[in-house]
């Protein structure tokens, strides 16, 4: 991780287009990969959360759970690293191919669900795949939100398939002719550079066809991405605290900053013991454990720090804007798992 933090300090000030893509080699010797190569999330966690110690820290860390929980995820199940997907001839050994390019720090991959007014639900997508009679795949399709897109070899799509209820997973390589493609910036994280991508009548091998139905996988797929931002939230708050602990203003703080750290700490020690689930069983799903008081610790710490006297978030910490963005609560998969949970509160303290 030294090596990381002083590559990461030795970018010039205002300098972000570069930072992620330059720094893969110091992002893989730290250990930040581990998740993607081995599947060992706590170990991955326990590193994520230091990165926002570091300068560029939390657009870095969004870069790489990106990489790790939503295109490295679907790597994994494809190459049969993970269970869950059954894999054709040709798939299997081209899905392990971009894993290790990604795991070795080589190379990166963008993931392409959401689409103009989607609203978080798959049923709204427009963009489709039709088999030709060739065997080829032909696709059309615009995402316009793909994170790590902007550096990206190839992205992953996710469209409905024509003539079926189903949403298949397709792999785009970036040189691939008729593919459009517009960078664009947030104004938060924005070392995590994301772009648009379109394509119309794009065709590809059959090979490409990584996953028959995104619906059996996008629920924890997202879940993981959140359970590793409620890790990078959780060291964001660790390093607000670390900083506003100094000079002579401490004392009328002290109270506050304390709730502060032991509220990041609350949610990171929950994150780590979702995390050992992860670890200890392939088939485990975070749906089981969620919610898990996420969007309650980032909603509160956010209303501390904005009482704090002649204190601006938003003008200290810009990147803080990023979990507000993302923010759990939102999320479809949110709802439907807090209605669920709440058929248990009533039952509390029934001995039956």
């Amino acid at each position: 991780m030294i090596d990381l933090r002083d590559k990461l300090e030795s970018f010039p000030g205002g300098e972000f287009r570069t930072v992620y893509r330059s720094s893969l080699p110091e992002i893989a010797k730290a250990g930040l990969f581990v998740a993607l190569e081995e599947g060992r999330y706590r170990e991955f966690h326990e590193k994520l959360f230091l990165l926002p110690s570091f300068p560029h820290g939390i657009g870095v860390g969004v870069g790489i759970m990106a990489q790790t929980n939503v295109a490295g995820k679907i790597l994994r199940m494809v190459s049969g690293k993970e269970n869950g997907v059954p894999t054709k001839p040709g798939t299997k050994e081209l899905a392990a191919t971009i894993l290790d390019r990604l795991s070795s720090g080589l190379g990166i991959l963008g993931l392409g669900v959401s689409e103009p007014e989607w609203m978080g639900k798959l049923t709204n997508l427009k963009s489709v795949a039709r088999c030709l009679p060739s065997g080829e795949l032909e696709l059309d399709f615009y995402k316009g939100f793909v994170t790590n897109g902007a550096d990206a070899e190839g992205f992953l799509v996710v469209t409905k398939k024509e003539g079926s209820s189903d949403y298949g997973v397709y792999y785009i390589p970036r040189d691939i002719a008729g593919l459009e493609l517009e960078e664009f910036h947030l104004e938060y994280a924005m070392e995590a550079t994301h772009c648009k991508i379109k394509g119309e009548k794009l065709r590809i091998p059959a090979e490409y066809s990584f996953v028959d139905d995104y619906a059996k996988l996008g629920a924890d797929i997202h879940l993981s991405e959140m359970l590793s931002a409620a890790v990078l939230f959780s060291g964001a708050m660790r390093k607000v605290v670390a900083d506003l602990s100094q000079g002579s203003e401490c004392r009328e703080r002290f109270a506050v900053l304390g709730k502060l750290w032991d509220l990041s700490g609350l949610l990171y020690g929950k994150c780590m013991e979702i995390s050992d689930k992860k670890d200890k069983d392939p088939d485990y799903k975070i749906e089981v454990d969620h919610p898990y008081g996420y969007e309650a610790v980032l909603d509160e710490c956010f209303s501390i720090l904005d009482g704090i006297p002649n204190f601006d978030r938003r003008k200290e910490y810009p990147d803080l804007g990023l979990f507000s963005s993302i923010h759990p609560a939102r999320s479809p998969v949110y709802i439907k798992n807090r209605l669920k949970q709440s058929r248990e509160w009533r039952k509390f303290g029934s001995l039956k």
